[in-house]
């Protein structure tokens, strides 16, 4: 009888261990496409919310006196100033010398504390120079030039990520890359598009 009872106990103290530990807080990051120019500079909103499913979870991390945030490399020329975060709203501020590298870039958010550690990815999309409005009629682009535009889709699986992109594909959109994330202990697909659209569009879109 005891060598039963030593069994059902070691293998409870088993299952316990083995467990996957609580996640302390979440992070969300907003907007999810972040646009800057060159030679300007905009914001990006990092959240850290404490896990409230668990009390004693939540008091560890409104214990803790800060929270590491990292951002992954930037394309040559864009800079983001970053510093030990606080639950609730962290803002960082994105800029882009004048001659930065122009594209979409996905960038990962991380954010580390205690035994936790979140990532979150949003796109970067640095533009040229909005200049054109000062260049005289005459030396303006022509129609024939083509700027890019950006699409993000997300998906739950890689079934919904490739009937999504198909769909897209018919619409001109080509696929730039895709990657993959852990959302609350969910996997989701991310792929980043693009698509020619008319110098003129482009110029009415900006200013507006």
């Amino acid at each position: 009888m005891r060598s039963a009872l030593f069994f059902f106990l070691l293998a409870g103290l088993k299952a316990v261990a083995g467990q996957t530990p609580i996640r302390e807080f979440f992070i969300t990051v907003a907007p999810s496409v972040v646009t800057v120019s060159q030679g300007e500079a905009t914001s990006l909103t990092v959240t850290i919310t404490c896990n409230t499913s668990s009390l004693v979870v939540a008091a560890d991390c409104n214990a803790w006196p800060k929270f590491d945030l990292h951002l992954s490399d930037f394309p040559d020329g864009a800079h983001a100033e970053t510093a030990a975060s606080r639950i609730g709203a962290n803002t960082i501020s994105i800029s882009a010398a004048s001659q930065a590298t122009v594209g979409s870039f996905p960038v990962q958010v991380t954010v580390v504390a205690g035994n936790t550690t979140q990532v979150q990815t949003f796109v970067l999309n640095v533009r040229q120079a909005a200049s054109v409005a000062s260049v005289p009629q005459e030396t303006r682009p022509s129609a024939g030039v083509t700027f890019w535009e950006h699409h993000v889709l997300l998906a739950k699986s890689p079934e919904e990520f490739n009937r999504k992109a198909n769909h897209l594909g018919r619409d001109s959109w080509e696929l730039v890359s895709v990657i993959t994330r852990q959302n609350l202990g969910n996997a989701e697909w991310i792929g980043f598009f693009k698509r020619p659209r008319r110098a003129q569009s482009q110029l009415a879109v900006e200013t507006e």
